[in-house]
């Protein structure tokens, strides 16, 4: 199971009678920033680094990250040197922010300084694990990323080769299927068959016009043959 950083606020004892630490040890919180910015703003000979260092811890510890930072910076400032304690409480700040390169690179600063200190030890390997996990994870999501979108990929290119494929076996079975060529040579065939019903129907008209004419003389070589009869039959008659 992974084990929970330390938030274990360092304070700096300014001397030997600290009201303020007291304070924070019974968890007034507000009388003991109360205390040690009377302290910031009175004129004495106490170390200006420690009492912004110990608001800075008091604002940490109530999660007022913004207010803590400002101090920690005016801390590390006014110091020749930062200390251990200041680093590491600094780190865990940083850390609750959720910036951990910094807060790694701070517990590390603490360590140097204090090789002793287990707890900015512990704090480092944590940290230093977070990342190296976040890291992993972010690789991990990355592959899963990149294979879903090969994966899209492939199945785009599949469905277009079978849309490609479905369209060519659609024109070739056209080519192939004789209903549809009767049906795209349907144009030709009732020109065809519009060109034979006329010479059809010109054939009917001739042959109604050759029985016409037969008809007719046949009809006149009657008319003639009585015609004929009958002038015979007069010239009989006369005759006599």
């Amino acid at each position: 199971m992974k084990k929970i950083i330390i938030i274990f606020v360092t304070i700096s004892t300014i001397f030997s009678q600290d009201l303020g630490k007291k304070m924070i040890e019974n968890e007034d919180f507000t009388s003991a920033l109360i205390y040690y910015k009377k302290l910031l703003r009175e004129n004495n000979n106490l170390p200006k680094e420690d009492i912004l260092f110990n608001i800075a811890s008091i604002y940490s510890l109530l999660d007022s990250t913004e207010v803590a930072e400002k101090y920690f910076n005016l801390s590390n400032q006014d110091s020749i040197i930062s200390t251990a304690d200041l680093n590491y409480n600094h780190g865990n700040l940083l850390y609750r922010n959720k910036r951990l390169t910094e807060s790694l690179s701070l517990f590390k600063e603490a360590l140097l300084k204090n090789p002793e200190d287990k707890d900015a030890r512990i704090n480092y390997e944590i940290v230093k694990n977070e990342i190296e996990n976040n890291k992993t994870s972010q690789q991990d999501e990355n592959s899963k990323k990149d294979k879903e979108e090969s994966d899209n990929k492939k199945e785009k290119n599949k469905d277009d080769s079978d849309k490609k494929k479905n369209k060519d076996d659609k024109s070739n079975n056209s080519k192939n299927d004789p209903q549809v060529n009767d049906q795209n040579d349907g144009p030709k065939d009732n020109n065809q068959d519009n060109k034979t019903d006329k010479n059809e129907n010109k054939q009917i008209r001739n042959d109604q016009s050759s029985e016409n004419i037969l008809n007719a003389l046949k009809e006149n070589e009657k008319v003639n043959k009585k015609r004929k009869q009958k002038r015979y039959s007069n010239t009989s008659g006369k005759q006599w």
